[in-house]
């Protein structure tokens, strides 16, 4: 049943960029991004330390106001210090997604095929589909500014778990308390939930992060190098620990616009 929603789905976005080609603008439109962490897992991963790079690259077939219909590719590096299966994976998707992006943020609905290329057991491609929303704020707050986000998605998202829906979620708030040329120091709290429906023990935990970050941009990138002590617990056995972590973030975006 989910595998014949996720071709329909397909077929019917084939279908919208056929029928619409006309209104798609005479400048094409190629966003991408890199988004790449680096740093420790946590209390339940003791001493694990895992790096993840997603490189996506879209192209947008149509356009009307703040409604895309963009065909796109996305590949992520993932490995840690440990050799975990789950942590070691190139997972690939590719497909077209239908995007809203306005004032509340950006809102997905994507439809494709996904891979994953574990060192181990090399997967075939299996059917993908998710929804996902991205919003980021950045309030002013009398003598300090108030950054923040929210993420969420849900969905069949990998190729090695095929049957498996994830649902996760992540919310950010801080505090830029001081602000030196290009690099502000940001005091910050962020809660991430994530569950499943095989009941997977690294799809089914939460984790409560409190602790400081240095924020700059270099070369056109965020980047996010910090300091945290994060408290999880397993919803499976309910075991709840806690530990400092170390983390790296950055994120590049990129859109250059060809001429048709």
């Amino acid at each position: 049943m989910f595998k014949s929603a996720l071709l329909a789905s397909l077929i019917t976005l084939t279908h919208i960029s056929t029928v619409m080609a006309q209104e798609v603008p005479p400048v094409i439109v190629l966003p991408g991004s890199m988004n790449a962490s680096f740093g420790s897992v946590g209390p339940l991963e003791p001493g694990n330390l895992l790096s993840d790079v997603t490189v996506e690259q879209g192209v947008t077939m149509w356009r009307r106001g703040p409604l895309f219909v963009m065909g796109f590719v996305d590949v992520t590096m993932r490995a840690d210090s440990h050799g975990l299966a789950w942590n070691n994976t190139l997972p690939h998707v590719s497909g077209a997604k239908i995007v809203f992006a306005g004032q509340a943020g950006v809102l997905q609905a994507v439809a494709g095929v996904a891979g994953d290329l574990r060192r181990e057991t090399p997967k075939g491609t299996r059917p993908a589909g998710y929804v996902s929303y991205w919003a980021g704020w950045h309030t002013p707050g009398g003598h300090a500014q108030l950054p923040g986000s929210i993420w969420a998605t849900s969905g069949v998202t990998t190729a090695s778990e095929p049957d498996n829906w994830i649902t996760a979620a992540h919310v950010e708030q801080g505090v830029a308390v001081k602000r030196m040329g290009d690099f502000s120091v940001v005091p910050f709290a962020a809660l991430t939930a994530t569950t499943d429906t095989r009941n997977y023990v690294w799809n089914n935990r939460g984790s409560l992060d409190a602790g400081v970050k240095v924020r700059t941009r270099i070369g056109g990138a965020a980047v996010d190098l910090g300091v945290a002590e994060r408290v999880t617990r397993s919803w499976n056995g309910r075991q709840s620990d806690a530990a400092p972590i170390v983390f790296l973030n950055v994120w590049l975006g990129w859109m250059p616009r060809v001429s048709r």
